[in-house]
């Protein structure tokens, strides 16, 4: 069984992201395991001067989880024009620990508009040497229900390719 991670860029509880999170999670199937790290807005704000030999707890459990997992979902709004501060704190700890270099990430923007943070997310996830499976969904809210069902045709079909080119990563990795 592989390994996922599922990192919301959303600090809020009930949040579109989660919704995109639960519907990828049931696409993939019982051959995966999705475990979904604990909220982001939990991590402390990154500083140099803690990321030594002994960094915080929470940072070490982080970089183990990213580690440990076959393949790094994150699920992210767009905040103000980019990527939500708490969601950038987190791939800011892991800079030093290059725990992101050669991983398979699904990098989903799932916004009102989101190409700001779609861009961002990429640029980001490429200087850290991440495989980076990008897809962006503006207008995202209208097109999944509480549900976790994706409802527009279109969204679930490139969706789907999108998933299958994340597992092929994961594959091949």
């Amino acid at each position: 069984m592989k390994k996922i991670l599922a990192i919301s860029g959303s600090t809020k509880t009930s949040s579109t992201n989660a919704l995109y999170i639960s519907a990828i999670s049931q696409l993939l199937g019982k051959d995966f395991g999705v475990s979904n790290f604990p909220s982001i807005s939990n991590l402390p704000h990154y500083n140099p001067d803690l990321d030594l030999e002994n960094p915080p707890k929470s940072i070490i459990d982080l970089r183990l989880a990213i580690h440990d997992a076959d393949g790094i979902l994150i699920s992210t709004p767009e905040y103000a024009m980019g990527l939500p501060g708490s969601l950038k704190n987190l791939i800011d700890w892991t800079v030093s620990s290059a725990s992101f270099s050669g991983k398979p990430v699904l990098a989903l923007v799932a916004s009102t508009q989101g190409e700001k943070a779609y861009q961002s997310i990429i640029d980001i996830l490429t200087v850290l040497e991440a495989k980076i499976v990008p897809q962006l969904i503006p207008f995202a809210k209208a097109k999944i229900n509480n549900d976790a069902e994706i409802t527009e045709h279109e969204t679930l079909t490139r969706l789907k390719s999108t998933i299958q080119t994340f597992v092929a990563a994961m594959e091949n990795g």
